[in-house]
Order: C-alpha cells, then sequence, then structure tokens
C-alpha cells in the first residue's frame, strides 16, 4: 500500500467571471484574497468531496469486474472481481453517487468562482502501474483508504464551522452541518464494512474516552474538529480505535503539487 496519496493538481486557464487557484503553499488562514470566508472554507470543502468523488469512482473500478477501468492519468485499474452485490462494492457505488452530489452541489454554490479542485488529477495506487511503484491496493487497503477519507472529511466539515470558518447562522453552515451528517453515517457504515469483512475492531463512533486519549483535541464521545491548517498542515489527533491504524492520528494532507493524503 502507498505510505501516501498525492492528489496531483495541473493549472487551468482563468476564464471570465472564473478564479481558479491551487491549493495555497502557505498556511491556508493566509488565504486572504478571497472574497469571503465561507469563499475560502467552501473551496476547501470542495476540494475534499472532489478528492472523495474520484476516489469511490476509482474504487468501485478496483473492487468490480476484472475488466475495471481506467483512473485519471489513462492507466488501467485492474477489478478485483466483485459483484455490485458484495457488501463492500454495493455501499461504494451507492455512496460515490452521493459524493458527485456534494461535489456538485458546493460547486454550484460558489457560482463558477474559486474552484480550487479544477484541473486536478488524483492517483490513489489503484493502478496497474500507478505513480508510486506499488502493487495495486487490495480489497482491505481499498476500503481503509476510504475510511480514512471519509473520517477526515467529518473532522474537515466540523473545523470549517469553527473559528475562521462558514459565518455563524448562514445558509451555508446550514448546508455544511447538512453534509458533516452524512460524512459521518458513511464512516460509521465503512468501519462496519471494514469489520464484518476482517474482523477489525474499527469505531463507528467516538465512545466515552479518557481526555489523554484525545490528546489536546476533543472530548469524551465527540468527533473531533479540524481546522483547514490543521487537516492540510498538522494533521491532528482523535480516539485511537477510531482509526485503522490504531494511532489516533490524522496525518495532513497537503503537499507542493497539492494534496498528500496518508491512511
Amino acid at each position: 500500500m502507498p505510505t501516501h496519496v498525492t492528489l496531483y493538481f495541473t493549472a487551468k486557464p482563468t476564464t471570465t467571471g472564473t478564479t481558479i487557484v491551487a491549493i495555497p503553499s502557505g498556511p491556508f488562514s493566509a488565504l486572504t484574497s478571497a472574497p469571503s470566508p465561507d469563499i475560502k472554507v467552501l473551496n476547501f470543502a470542495l476540494a475534499l468531496e472532489t478528492l472523495e468523488a474520484e476516489l469511490y469512482r476509482q474504487a468501485a473500478l478496483r473492487l468490480g469486474p476484472v475488466a475495471g477501468g481506467t483512473d485519471m492519468f489513462g492507466k488501467h485499474i485492474t477489478g478485483l472481481g466483485g459483484a455490485a452485490t458484495d457488501l463492500d462494492l454495493a455501499y461504494v457505488i451507492k455512496f460515490g453517487a452521493v459524493e458527485a452530489e456534494h461535489q456538485a452541489f458546493l460547486t454550484a454554490v460558489l457560482g463558477g468562482n474559486w474552484v480550487t479542485s479544477a484541473g486536478a488529477l488524483f492517483d490513489f495506487g489503484f493502478a496497474d502501474t500507478n505513480n508510486f511503484g506499488t502493487a495495486p491496493l487490495s480489497r482491505q487497503q481499498t476500503l481503509q483508504l476510504i475510511y480514512a477519507a471519509e473520517q477526515t472529511g467529518v473532522s474537515a466539515y466540523l473545523g470549517g464551522a469553527g473559528p475562521g470558518g462558514l459565518a455563524p447562522g448562514g445558509t451555508n453552515l446550514a448546508y455544511a452541518a447538512s453534509i458533516l451528517g452524512t460524512e459521518a453515517r458513511h464512516t460509521a457504515t465503512v468501519a462496519i464494512t471494514l469489520n464484518a469483512l476482517y474482523g477489525t475492531q474499527v469505531r463507528t463512533a467516538p465512545l466515552v474516552y479518557p481526555v489523554k486519549d484525545l490528546g489536546t483535541a476533543g472530548g469524551p464521545g465527540l468527533d473531533t474538529a479540524l481546522a483547514p491548517d490543521a487537516i492540510l498542515y498538522g494533521g491532528g489527533q482523535v480516539a485511537a480505535d477510531t482509526t485503522v491504524s490504531g494511532t489516533g492520528r490524522i496525518n495532513p494532507i497537503s503537499g507542493p503539487n497539492g494534496f498528500v493524503f496518508v491512511p
């Protein structure tokens, strides 16, 4: 399994009425030229939803029929031979459709302005000859990567509702809260699927943990909010047995050419 997943961003020309930017090279909070804090945070959310939508698309190819398909670099993904009725593939197909809807919804809310995810090329390590030079992800590794993405999304949406995030009481905050609920359900469902298929012990939700188990973030029985800067640059700590690694670590996902995503 790759030690990280790089999401390669490529440049697109700016068109009338649309400003296309990359993930900033400095702290997310330093991106001050956005028209409003909501626009900045919603673009961050759109980048994550674009990640998830493409992750589910490629995961469905990997888990599905042997014929497979191609990733965004045109490289072949050989399927593992699963059926659409299999527990994992059934959820991957359904959840992928939901994430694509989230992506389209946020794009519409932004009105075509400041679309940070435009032109993104994603390699998740599913292809026969991927950019990491590693063997394609296994069935279990595929689910682990999806779980990590969904869990990161939960903490990211919570962080976007905090200080410096979406305007309190605004419509966009309500949108984010609605999506957050869906992401949390996805996370729980993938955890249940991993546990059912592989006998793992991933928690489906935070329980009552001593505060020391959560480090300095969150509290007993709570999901942990991570601000955009933490998601992009520092990572954060959550309850240990709500992560597939068992470390409780959510790693940062930024890199010099886009996101670096470590499950």
